[in-house]
């Protein structure tokens, strides 16, 4: 799940509230490039009697394409991989400055207090800029913002500090984490899963809410096949207006925690 140190809309403490609430033993945090809700997660989880899964979501490219990188219990104070981390949140924050510029040289000033404001504490990014665009009427829709401003070789466009999947298991590897590929069904790019196992990754999401039941088995085989982890979660970002609160949707044995804690040891020996 996700929290307010991320993009998610309620604080660790209340996200691990809302767990016991409905009976889970452990919840994994995995906020979108920080570390930042974990102190916060596992101080509530101790008062609670539950435990927190303490983790991370990687933002990462590959083939023009957005893919999720997970690390579960990484060393929270290895420096190169706090680094890794620091230079992605920055790498959004540099180029939000460049591109509202762009913007206003095209005659499109925005607020860069209001597009901060959108992304309310999370991640920043292009949709947020272009929500921002759709309130001051530059345009009628978030995909007119897209097509006309802010896609690939638009007048607002900037790119971004760019990650591979590949660098973001190394990274996590290098902190003694566990790497797992997030939702590999969003992907839909199973040539990328046999690459990253031969740079080490250890898991894939199998679990998810947009899984249909087709995707589960075929990643389920390929696990198998490859011998990956299986790991489940809601995504949930806490509730929000038009959005459903996706806490408890998603439920998996604890008998693959225990296997993904085995793993964590052997790496970390």
């Amino acid at each position: 799940m996700h929290t307010s140190a991320s993009d998610g809309t309620e604080s660790p403490e209340a996200m691990v509230r809302r767990a016991r609430a409905l009976g889970f033993c452990a919840l994994g945090i995995a906020d979108h490039d920080t570390l930042d809700g974990l102190p916060a997660a596992e101080s509530a989880a101790r008062s609670e009697g539950l435990e927190v899964v303490p983790g991370v979501e990687i933002n990462t490219d590959y083939q023009q394409r957005e893919v999720h990188v997970l690390g579960y219990y990484p060393n929270l104070a290895h420096p190169p991989f706090l680094g890794l981390l620091r230079r992605l949140r920055e790498g959004r924050t540099e180029r939000l400055q460049r591109m509202l510029a762009r913007l206003e040289e095209a005659g499109l000033p925005l607020s860069l207090e209001r597009v901060l404001a959108l992304a309310a504490g999370g991640p920043v990014g292009r949709p947020h800029v272009a929500q921002a665009m759709h309130e001051r009427g530059y345009v009628r829709s978030i995909k007119e913002a897209f097509e006309r401003y802010l896609g690939l070789g638009r007048p607002g466009y900037v790119e971004r500090y760019r990650v591979t999947p590949q660098q973001a298991v190394e990274q996590i590897l290098d902190a003694r984490g566990v790497p797992v590929l997030a939702h590999p069904g969003l992907v839909a790019r199973d040539e990328l899963v046999v690459e990253l196992v031969e740079v080490g990754l250890k898991g894939l999401e199998v679990y998810h809410p947009d899984h249909k039941p087709a995707d589960v088995r075929r990643y389920l085989e390929l696990a198998q096949r490859l011998g990956l982890l299986v790991t489940g979660g809601s995504d949930c970002h806490g509730p929000a207006a038009g959005r459903p609160a996706l806490l408890g949707s998603v439920r998996i044995p604890y008998v693959l925690l225990e296997k993904l804690k085995e793993a964590r040891v052997r790496l970390a020996s």
